[in-house]
């Protein structure tokens, strides 16, 4: 404000005060004061219902003669006078407070629906309606707001959200629940939404107030009221900011809390903000107060110095230029006394207050009676008059009055000029409306207001109405008009001045503004060429973020992540990646943790050479940092060169992954060049199978032809479930550039495919991206790049089942990368393309984007749009605002030089947004094999968009997440929980079906779910979690427990071990043998099998009875169990275990045998003291630690046995025990650099051989076998006490027999320790264990079968034994098989003579033939 004007207004102000001080400035017009209605009253509004531009009076309230909640609208007529318009009423019940002055609510308007018509809001009396405006100035009640049965409320329209369409914010109580809601609803263009995330205090009884009191461009808001203590008084206020998002301020202390009050804002000093005059009953000072506060500075309100003395509760507050001199006069009205807390109301009363421009307020007029007062231009004379409701006497219905005054000041007042040079512009998703000042015969510039009408067609009013109420604004003082977000299309739009006292300017001339569906974001990223790049939510916050590579403006080469923090791109400075140019990047979770994980291949500039590099990068969640990971194949080094093996550099495409093994982890495949070229320069066609994380080179691909420069891709070109690779490159040989198709047969070997091969997609520089444009199932793909021919080429192409059919040409490019994507959600692909558009001149000096709209399968150039044009470049489309449309990322050379990346936002979604397609159902993982099983499910609808668009069933793709419930991870098998990993449909039989098959699984347990996603990026919610078994492992023997329930009865019971189900429709096989005759078959008599006859299988447990026939001999059983099989059909193993009787009773003795058979212990009668049970346990000792001990002067020992703990250890025997262990006749030795030992789990000289092992023949070794007992006590490196032993062969195996005297833990050994010495059992005696047997009796009285011939030799010898009967008649002669060894030894006599058959009982007499020496001893034989 100059000086000059300021001394005149405060000259004008000062004479209207002294003519009017005394003076009554307004008159009463009886006859316009009889037009209106005389019902009671609590809000009167001024506007223009029937667009007539006459002002007309919307009265409201409670009145009990009108039976409730009323609405009367008077229409004014040019001139000023009344005529009867729209009324009606809503039969209810007043708030017991206001019951005979008004009831307790308002009215409210704005045009909500943006029709170009006033609406209205009214509430109070357990009433809450909205009403339309249907164009006449008649309503009708709208179901845009729910019902709400409220009472003491309120209610008001404000534009929070700076949308342009009013939102409503209402306090009350519910009258049926006495419920206190406060509630903003959100106006979203066919209802008003309930909005959750501001929160308001509960208050009631109140009013509130919405306007930009700091002048930022949006509505703040004011409320007050009481909560529940009825004696409450309090007001809050709250800033909007950001947009949308209201929060309390808490500083301003000048704010008084009010009950039964009410707001306005006004710019009472003509500073160009809003001050702020509030009223009504405060509890800290127990009356009635008005505070006038002052906006100063801005966004701050203090006291004015001097208040006025007048204070009403349920009133209402207006304020405007009653005399012109360019200062908002006020009006205030209500009730002047009330008692109980403002409960109860004794008198009504308005006054009228003139500005006097100096922070103080002269009144000029009383009303008494007055509940509301409103000012409004009624005789059209510019100057504003006064309308008053109320009643003189409240209780008497006759006392009731509603007048008119007239404002008799007759000081001109012009209608202001509209505004000029109006200037539009979109950023982001915002768009900015601005315009120079309006000018006014009275108002300062900055003390104008104005209002701005924006719509879809000429005059129309879509955006922002102007239809407003009188004396309002929908701008404000300021010249700028923003809104947060607004559609793409043409805007037609104009502006108006309002001055001080109400009057409007006639429209200001049209503008218009055109969106295009994509405008250019504020994101702020390097510019950058040679680029690639990839959206990705990196860090699990629900938003894409994106990684970019590439080489900017100064020739530097960057790789950068940006972290999309609510929208907004940062870059992420705590990640160290390797900067490459002009090749390819992959977010891509290749560990299956969880978490993506980057790989980045291209050329690496160094010292100004280019470098050929591929780095992988796993993210570490701990360190929130990506690290290099150099652990895959691709690293190699294996020639040692100090070059990576496999590393290539192809350009765009030259990688890719995709899980062509159906294991449902992703694999790699990579072409291009390798070395340096020209010294090194190898072209490169290479696929990698992802082991648990470690990419490995699969060498069984040998079809693969080498291609420079390389692009490939992963697709299942025919639908058979199987990823089949596309490849486009030269080959080394002739040069070919061409496309190449290797199909995927069953066994994963990738095969030539001649019918796919072609030509005439043979490009350089070029690029490919694949998606079903056609939405047919297929995956199709767009090409760009240079041709053999030299010819700039783009093309659709459409898979057409067994070859690929080009469909659209379009205008070549290279160096540049085409995308699809349906940006404009109509449910179809579209395509940009982007590249140089010539091959002449310097490169990037001819950049183009095109951006192809599909309508009907044909591509039309979207014309409307304005993308820079980039050459040597990269796109892609996604939706990293999450608001359901695709936004575009795209970087390159433009033609001025200048280097960008930029993104840009797609403004389809604010009408029509992308719904995401419903999750699939229906899942079935029933179909198992063994290790495979294909996953199923229902493929889901994709609902139709706003505009009607969806994408169609086929054209949907899917991820699918498999976790292992064992590992806890559910990534474990397939993450499926990003965009990568895509894939479609299988053809089964001829018809479409949503399925994925996974091989190779490991046994275990697996939860798995799939969720859909659709033209536009949009994923469904994930489908519910089913959970599988893979059970690969056939069912084993966990025990077998036999129960000798007589002599010659035996019940067995074989407990199965299985992880999932036995199937209880297939009977195991149990057949029994005789331990020393292992014949198995059938039972039968051409064989020693016998059939354990079954009794129950239930569960995993199957019983029968053994009956043992009279010829059996001993008690020892082979048990040999087969046939058993799971619900998966995985049939067990042949299995066979030996069992004893669990107790040796010590008058008869007994054998005790391992249940794998390899070793027994016999012992003769008495040799315990009481009966026994003897236990023969494994330690399953590993082969590689079973490693030999060199002993000084005594050579090498190996252990050729498992190590068996025979038990009790605590039990010494009275007698000698014949203990019994297998080993092998041949077996493989071992050597390592610190470790040498026989494997024994090698069972074949081949297998021997390719573990670079010595496969040994015992008896040729020249090594002692011995049996040995661990004896801790021994000190020296070998705690084993040699005990020899006698090797003999059973049913041609091979074991050592030795006679103990105690339990322990003895294993078999061999040495090359040729001084192994007896223990002190007398070398020169011999004796026959048992000195009883009976070699042809069943077993029922004593189980020995045959005698051991015990003896010991101190050095090797060959011996003899011979048996006589009495009579000196030879029976029988018994020798070794090889040579005996020095130390205990055993010879068997099975009671048979010469010719096999049993000798007669009697005693017979046993010599043993040495050298020098002939020993004897007796045996008895007792046949039954």
């Amino acid at each position: 404000m100059n000086t000059q004007y300021r001394f005149m207004r405060s000259f004008l102000a000062g004479l209207s005060i002294s003519l009017l001080m005394g003076q009554d400035p307004f008159v009463i017009d009886s006859s316009l004061s009889n037009s209106l209605p005389k019902t009671l009253a609590n809000s009167i509004e001024i506007a223009d219902v029937n667009n007539d531009e006459n002002n007309d009076i919307i009265i409201s309230g409670y009145d009990s003669t009108r039976f409730g909640l009323y609405i009367d609208i008077t229409l004014g007529n040019d001139g000023g006078s009344f005529d009867q318009g729209y009324e009606t009423n809503f039969i209810t019940y007043s708030d017991t407070i206001a019951e005979y002055f008004g009831g307790i609510g308002n009215a409210s308007l704005a045009d909500v629906n943006m029709d170009g018509k006033i609406d209205i809001y009214v509430n109070g009396s357990a009433r809450s309606k909205l009403l339309f405006n249907s164009g006449s100035g008649s309503f009708s009640t709208s179901s845009w707001l729910q019902n709400l049965s409220i009472t003491y409320s309120n209610g008001n329209f404000g534009d929070f959200n700076m949308d342009g369409k009013p939102d409503l914010f209402i306090t009350g109580v519910n009258e049926f629940s006495d419920q206190i809601l406060n509630r903003l609803y959100v106006n979203d263009g066919n209802a008003f939404v309930n909005d959750l995330n501001n929160f308001f205090p509960n208050l009631v009884n109140g009013t509130s107030e919405w306007n930009d009191y700091d002048n930022d461009g949006d509505f703040d808001l004011i409320i007050s009221g009481r909560n529940a203590d009825v004696t409450a008084s309090v007001t809050r206020l709250f800033k909007n900011d950001p947009i949308g998002r209201l929060s309390e301020l808490t500083t301003v202390e000048s704010l008084i809390g009010l009950k039964a009050g009410a707001f306005h804002f006004s710019d009472l000093d003509s500073d160009g903000d809003k001050d702020l005059i509030m009223t009504g009953w405060n509890k800290i000072e127990n009356r009635l107060v008005t505070k006038i506060l002052e906006n100063e500075p801005l966004g701050t309100y203090s006291p004015l110095p001097n208040q006025i003395d007048f204070a009403v509760a349920y009133g209402t507050i207006d304020a405007i230029d009653i005399n012109m001199d360019g200062l908002q006069d006020l009006v205030i009205s209500g009730a002047n006394s009330v008692s109980l807390n403002a409960g109860r109301v004794h008198s009504l009363e308005g006054r009228v207050y003139i500005n006097n421009g100096n922070g103080t307020f002269t009144e000029v007029k009383q009303l008494p009676g007055a509940r509301v007062v409103k000012f409004s231009d009624i005789d059209q004379d510019g100057a504003p008059d006064i309308i008053v409701n109320g009643t003189t006497e409240i209780g008497n219905a006759d006392s009731t009055f509603s007048r008119v005054y007239i404002n008799e000041n007759t000081t001109t007042n012009e209608v202001p000029d509209s505004p000029n040079a109006l200037t539009a512009f979109a950023v982001s998703s915002r768009a900015i409306f601005s315009w120079g000042s309006g000018s006014d015969d009275i108002d300062e510039p900055n003390s104008l207001s104005y209002n701005i009408r924006i719509g879809t067609s000429s005059g129309g009013n879509q955006l922002l109405s102007s239809s407003i109420p009188y004396n309002t604004s929908n701008v404000g003082q300021r010249l700028i008009r923003e809104f947060n977000e607004i559609p793409h299309g043409t805007y037609y739009w104009a502006v108006q001045t309002m001055d001080g006292s109400g009057q409007k300017s006639s429209w200001s001339r049209e503008d218009t503004l055109f969106i295009g569906r994509l405008v250019e974001s504020t994101q702020s990223l390097p510019g950058v060429y040679f680029s690639t790049g990839g959206w990705a939510d990196y860090n699990n916050d629900g938003y894409m973020d994106i990684a970019l590579t590439g080489q900017d403006y100064s020739n530097e080469s960057i790789t950068k992540i940006f972290t999309n923090e609510n929208g907004l791109l940062t870059q992420d400075v705590g990640q160290d990646i390797e900067a490459v140019v002009g090749g390819h990047l992959s977010w891509v979770d290749y560990d299956n943790d969880g978490y993506l994980d980057l790989s980045i291949n291209g050329l690496q500039v160094i010292d100004f050479w280019p470098y050929v590099r591929t780095y992988f990068y796993k993210y570490d969640p701990e360190q929130e940092k990506f690290v290099e990971d150099i652990e895959s194949e691709l690293f190699l080094d294996k020639n040692l060169d100090d070059y990576q093996d496999y590393v290539v550099a192809g350009g765009s495409n030259s990688h890719h992954w995709g899980d062509y093994d159906n294991d449902g982890d992703l694999d790699y495949v990579h072409a291009g060049w390798d070395g340096y070229y020209p010294y090194q320069f190898n072209r490169r066609l290479d696929v990698f199978y992802n082991d648990d994380g470690i990419l490995r080179l699969d060498t069984n691909q040998t079809d693969l032809v080498p291609i420079y420069p390389g692009m490939v891709h992963w697709t299942d070109l025919n639908l058979d479930g199987r990823l089949d690779l596309v490849t486009i490159g030269a080959d080394a040989a002739q040069e070919n550039l061409r496309m190449r198709c290797y199909l995927n047969n069953p066994d994963n070997i990738l095969t030539q495919s001649m019918t796919w091969e072609s030509e005439i997609f043979g490009v350089t520089a070029g690029a490919i991206a694949f998606g079903d444009y056609n939405s047919d199932g297929y995956d199709d793909f767009a090409l760009t790049g240079l041709n053999a021919n030299q010819d700039l080429v783009t093309y659709v192409v459409q898979n057409g089942i067994n070859s690929f059919i080009v469909t659209h040409i379009m205008d070549g490019v290279y160096y540049g990368k085409p995308s699809w994507g349906d940006y404009d959600n109509d449910g179809d692909l579209d395509l940009i393309v982007t590249g140089q558009s010539s091959t002449y001149g310097q490169l990037g000096s001819e950049p183009r984007t095109l951006i192809f709209k599909q309508e009907n399968n044909d591509f039309i150039i979207d014309q409307s749009l304005s993308i820079d044009s980039v050459g040597i470049s990269f796109t892609q489309w996604e939706d990293y605002d999450a608001d359901g449309d695709l936004d575009l990322f795209l970087s390159g050379f433009k033609a001025n030089q200048d280097v960008v990346s930029k993104v840009y936002d797609n403004l389809e979604s604010l009408e029509n947004p992308n719904k995401a397609p419903n999750p699939p159902y229906l899942l079935d993982d029933s179909s198992i094999d063994n290790d495979k099983i294909t996953l199923k499910w229902n493929p889901p609808v994709d609902p139709d968009n706003a505009n009607g668009g969806s994408t169609p069933e086929l054209g949907l793709r899917y991820q699918i997440q498999v976790g292992s419930e064992d590992q806890n991870n559910d990534h474990a098998i397939s993450t499926g929980k990003y965009g990568i990993g895509k894939f479609g449909y299988v053809k089964v039989n001829g018809n479409f079906a949503a399925q994925k098959t996974l091989k190779n699984m490991k046994e275990g347990s697996y939860s798995w779910r799939v969720r859909a996603i659709d033209h536009g990026l949009a994923k469904s919610d994930w489908s519910n979690r089913e959970y599988f078994y893979i059970d690969v492992t056939p069912p084993t023997i966990d025990t077998i427990r036999a129960n000798y329930v007589s002599s010659d009865q035996i019940i067995l019971v074989v407990k199965f071990k299985e992880d999932f189900y036995l199937d209880l429709n297939v009977e195991p096989t149990i057949l029994v043998t005789h331990p020393l005759y292992p014949d198995i078959g059938e039972a039968g008599s051409e064989d020693d099998s016998l059939l354990v006859e079954k009794q129950s299988f239930n569960g995993d447990e199957w019983t029968g009875v053994l009956s043992l026939p009279d010829d059996y001999n001993g008690k020892a059983i082979h048990v040999h169990v087969y046939g058993a099989q799971d619900d998966r059909q995985n049939k067990m193993t042949r299995a066979s275990i030996y069992k004893t009787p669990e107790s040796i009773i010590s008058t008869f003795g007994g054998t005790a045998i391992s249940q794998d058979g390899n070793v027994s212990i016999l012992l003769p009668q008495n040799a315990v003291t009481n009966d026994i049970s003897i236990s023969i346990t494994g330690q399953n000792v590993p082969p590689d630690s079973s490693s030999y001990i060199y002993e000084v002067d005594r050579g090498i020992t190996y252990l050729i046995s498992d190590l068996y703990d025979i038990e009790p250890f605590d039990r010494s025997l009275l007698k000698p025990g014949i203990l019994r262990i297998g080993f092998p006749d041949s077996t493989c030795l071992i050597t390592e650099t610190v470790n040498q030992y026989f494997n024994l789990e090698l069972n074949s000289f081949s297998d021997c051989l390719e573990l670079g092992g010595e496969w040994i023949a015992m008896p040729d070794s020249g090594m002692t076998p011995f049996i040995g007992l661990v004896d801790t006590s021994i000190n020296g490196v070998l705690p084993v006490l040699k005990m020899g032993g006698s090797q003999i062969s059973i049913n041609g195996a091979s074991f050592m027999q030795v006679q103990v005297e105690n339990f322990g833990t003895y294993g078999a050994f061999v040495s090359t320790d040729n001084t192994l010495m007896s223990d002190s059992i007398d070398v020169e005696s011999i004796v026959c264990q048992p000195r009883v047997f009976s070699p042809g009796g069943s077993g029922s009285v004593f189980e020995f079968t045959e005698t051991n011939i015990m003896y010991s030799l101190e050095t090797s010898e060959e011996v003899t034994a011979r048996i006589f009967n009495l009579s000196g008649r030879l029976k029988r002669i018994i020798k070794p098989e090889t040579i005996t060894q020095p130390g205990h030894q055993i010879l068997n006599w099975d009671g048979r003579d010469s010719n096999g058959e049993i000798v007669p009982s009697g005693l017979y007499i046993v010599t043993l033939e040495k050298e020098d020496t002939i020993l004897r001893t007796t045996v008895g034989v007792l046949n039954r």
